[in-house]
């Protein structure tokens, strides 16, 4: 008797409750709450009283119930317990999509579908996924920000230079860093991250180009190299709509609920494009321009790791260029691999940085051209010259340059210096790149440009011709005595001479 009346009670709230749906207009709009209130009058385990829960939202969601977002996610978790995937999954999105809750996810009620294609579809898209791959992604950005703090403390550590390359490998690692939290859904749990890394697009270019401009000139940084960073600027405050939208607007871009801010990528990506390709051709320039000078024949290492820096740069140009050709459609859909192509390739760039960093510090000192080839190759390995002899022949070689002035023959060669030391080019060579920290040319260059300075400091009257110095000290015509006066100095010569005049006379 009891069950009867158990049972006759629920088939009247039953009753009483779909009536109400369909009574008024007014009536339409019953509250949850007053659904849930019939829902706990009875067992709601048992699957039959599950279905007529499912019954009463779902006329709810028909009749547009004011609290239509709970009710998708009251319904995806009845179909969840019911083992309906699909439909779970389908109000599972609707709920997300309006409330941006992702944390619906970890409820118990999906148990009974966590196996399912559905599921694994809304987990993967939703819920932090930490796998080992970003995990490798996070260590290496984490590797990167390291080095570009430990490269500026390098002993003899060359500020200009490093201070450039160590920016360029801390916006690298702030790239990957916004990487892994993409991938990994994290981004969802720190909206405010979304785009971090735009803002630093234009500095890549500007960064390598001034690295290189000081490894191979000598630069020193000036005023005018901050319009180099200008650009970056104008991007900053070109994306200062979207840093400033509240996370859940963020939140919605990222789901491509909003395509308002697309056109905020497709000109970054653009303007980032066209800059790493301006200053890679800058680079390229001023990097094999170089190497057709005598004074960059010599294999030393800096050389190879200038060559490194550069292939892995433009590897990564390549990569980037794939990659907007892929996002954008133009040529169909690209395997999802493509995607980590570009940060592999900034990843291998990190990586080789804070390997030389670590391995061999000496690449960002001041002392780089003294580098063993114990690295990477060996170049004087086999060499029979015995510590006593490489003593003796220094001291001629610095007799021949110091008291007999042997730069100031125009037709001077590496050959002619080691017939006059009476040993073999191999061994002048490693004699000059051993105790001199440079190579044969470039100390030709600083013995002729150093007698050149003594002089116009001397000439306080001007009445010599600059041409005839070069000439008195061995340079064959202007052009190449005006690079080599630069390089040494950081001045042309007239600027030298102007430099000179401005000076206080001293008594």
């Amino acid at each position: 008797m009891f069950n009867q009346l158990k049972i006759l009670h629920f088939l009247l709230c039953y009753l009483i409750a779909f009536n109400s749906l369909f009574a008024t207009e007014n009536s339409t709009s019953v509250k949850l709450l007053q659904i849930d209130s019939l829902i706990t009058q009875h067992d709601s385990t048992k699957v039959d009283d599950q279905k007529r829960m499912l019954v009463l939202y779902e006329k709810a969601l028909d009749e547009n119930h004011s609290d239509s977002v709970n009710i998708f996610k009251k319904v995806a978790l009845l179909n969840a317990e019911l083992n309906h995937p699909g439909e779970a999954f389908t109000f599972t999105e609707k709920y997300i999509n309006n409330a941006l809750d992702f944390s619906v996810l970890g409820d118990s009620s999906y148990q009974n579908i966590i196996d399912s294609e559905e599921y694994k579809i809304l987990k993967n898209k939703y819920q932090p996924k930490i796998n080992i791959l970003a995990f490798i992604y996070f260590y290496i950005a984490l590797i990167g920000f390291y080095f570009a703090i430990v490269i500026n403390f390098t002993r003899k550590a060359r500020t200009t230079s490093n201070l450039a390359i160590s920016l360029f490998i801390a916006v690298h690692s702030l790239f990957i860093l916004e990487f892994v939290l993409y991938y990994s859904n994290l981004q969802y749990e720190l909206p405010h991250t979304y785009f971090m890394a735009a803002g630093t697009a234009l500095m890549y270019g500007p960064l390598l180009y001034l690295y290189f401009k000081s490894v191979t000139q000598n630069y020193k940084l000036k005023t005018l190299d901050i319009l180099h960073f200008y650009p970056t600027v104008l991007v900053l405050l070109f994306l200062l709509p979207i840093y400033t939208l509240p996370a859940s607007e963020k939140i919605k871009i990222m789901l491509d609920f909003n395509t308002d801010y697309k056109f905020y990528g497709y000109t970054v990506f653009a303007l980032k494009l066209s800059s790493l390709i301006i200053y890679g051709v800058l680079i390229s320039r001023m990097l094999y321009l170089k190497q057709n000078e005598k004074q960059e024949k010599n294999n030393s290492l800096i050389t190879r790791w200038k060559k490194s820096i550069y292939f892995i740069h433009v590897t990564y140009i390549i990569s980037y260029l794939i990659y907007g050709i892929s996002i954008s459609g133009i040529l169909g859909f690209f395997p999802s691999f493509i995607y980590h192509v570009q940060v592999i390739a900034i990843c291998i760039m990190v990586l080789y940085v804070a390997y030389m960093a670590y391995v061999q510090p000496d690449v960002f000192s001041n002392k780089y051209n003294t580098i063993k080839a114990g690295l990477l190759f060996q170049k004087y390995e086999n060499s029979g010259l015995t510590e006593s002899l490489s003593e003796e022949l220094k001291a001629s070689l610095i007799k021949l340059f110091v008291e007999d002035k042997i730069y100031r023959e125009n037709n001077l060669s590496l050959e002619m210096l080691s017939e006059k030391l009476n040993t073999t080019r191999h061994n002048t060579s490693q004699i000059i790149n051993e105790h001199f920290n440079m190579n044969f040319f470039e100390l030709i260059n600083k013995f002729r440009i150093e007698e050149v300075t003594e002089i116009l400091k001397k000439d306080i009257y001007g009445s010599l011709h600059i041409i005839d110095i070069a000439y008195e000290v061995g340079y064959n015509n202007k052009v190449t005595f005006n690079k080599a006066f630069k390089k040494e100095t950081s001045l042309t010569p007239s600027q030298f001479i102007q430099a000179q005049k401005n000076k206080p006379l001293v008594n």
